[in-house]
């Protein structure tokens, strides 16, 4: 039978001697792996619609075995990414967290909504790629039911002391008094930030505006912070960093 769906092309493996294996992100089934045949050749229908980043209207063709990509009304290539050896590595970073991620024949439009607007913004160089990235990790954290709890103090519920400690493998929040062993100091503004990404509507979620240091302070807890969920390395924020540093 046949199918459409929003989708956006998050990995590419090269099979046989012209055809693509694609990794997607669909609106209505998540994550989804399907065959484009001879789209490699750059006289096929496919070969524009089916690389890194595409994004369109897709119909795609389930078989007993596998799933095959008849044909893609393209929308965005998001193509300020070519741009960057920087911004491109970032952009492969989300999509190799969405992969990991993100649910398996269920609706993702949560997640597909996510990825769109951080590529969008990276691309267009609207939020600088530091600020980007932390709203990306956390986020995605809280999507897949791990929203740190940010509210107060873990144990007596202080909203603001002077500094505040939060604890990456918990994701627990404590004030100076309450503050454990395994916690990290942060200052009130990178605690700001992090509700505002963790309790922003979606609306206002990019609207995030930091100082430099905040944005040096946060990067590492979320990164942190979401590895240690996934439980798992990836090898382009290695690269990412590499060029970063």
């Amino acid at each position: 039978m046949t199918f459409s769906s929003d989708a956006i092309v998050l990995k590419i493996t090269k099979t046989g001697e012209s055809d693509r294996l694609l990794t997607l992100l669909t609106r209505d089934r998540g994550i989804i792996k399907a065959f484009a045949k001879a789209a490699d050749r750059p006289k096929n229908k496919l070969h524009m619609s089916t690389n890194l980043f595409c994004y369109g209207r897709f119909t795609f063709y389930e078989g007993v075995k596998s799933t095959k990509v008849e044909e893609c009304d393209l929308n965005e290539t998001f193509y300020g990414l070519q741009s960057d050896i920087g911004k491109l590595a970032l952009g492969q970073y989300f999509n190799e967290l969405m992969t990991e991620a993100a649910p398996v024949e269920t609706d993702a439009t949560e997640y597909l909504r996510l990825l769109l607007n951080s590529l969008f913004f990276l691309a267009n160089d609207r939020i600088h790629p530091r600020i980007l990235k932390s709203l990306f990790e956390m986020r995605l954290a809280s999507l897949i039911g791990y929203m740190p709890s940010l509210v107060g103090c873990k144990e007596c519920g202080e909203y603001e002391t002077e500094t505040m400690f939060f604890n990456v493998s918990t994701g627990e929040l404590f004030c100076n008094a309450c503050k454990g062993t395994g916690t990290k100091q942060l200052s009130l503004d990178t605690v700001s930030a992090m509700r505002h990404i963790v309790f922003s509507d979606f609306e206002k979620l990019f609207s995030l505006s930091v100082t430099e240091n905040t944005a040096n302070a946060l990067e590492p807890v979320t990164e942190k912070y979401l590895l240690n969920i996934l439980k798992r390395s990836f090898r382009t924020l290695d690269f990412y960093k590499s060029i970063n540093n």
